[in-house]
């Protein structure tokens, strides 16, 4: 699991953003890439959103139990609360993204 926290630390070298940040742009490229991914196996927008949502937020999980794995069997209290933190910070625009996109007309033409 070394191997994850060099990669993440490798992509904040190159990007130049800090922890917080690449888990926003990283909910945000999984939720719009998946969107883009699954536009031609599925025409209907909506089941296209529910997977792009379900991605991001798997993503995020996934990335999560990869930190975890570093500290175990030595997990603490501020190791959860630091990955609560990290699911809510890369989740949050997508989850936004969706309900905008599903319960508004904002991004409708009509």
């Amino acid at each position: 699991m070394v191997d994850f926290q060099n990669f993440k630390l490798h992509i904040m070298t190159i990007t130049g953003l800090e922890r917080d940040a690449l888990h926003i742009y990283v909910g945000i490229g999984v939720f719009v890439l998946s969107l883009l991914l699954t536009r031609p196996l599925n025409r209907n927008y909506i089941i296209r959103l529910n997977i792009a949502l379900l991605m991001s937020i798997l993503f995020a999980l996934a990335g999560e139990f990869l930190d975890l794995r570093v500290n175990y069997p030595n997990i603490t209290g501020d190791n959860l609360r630091d990955s609560i933190h990290d699911i809510i910070n890369t989740s949050f625009w997508p989850v936004m993204l969706y309900i905008i996109n599903r319960w508004t007309s904002l991004f409708k033409d009509n």
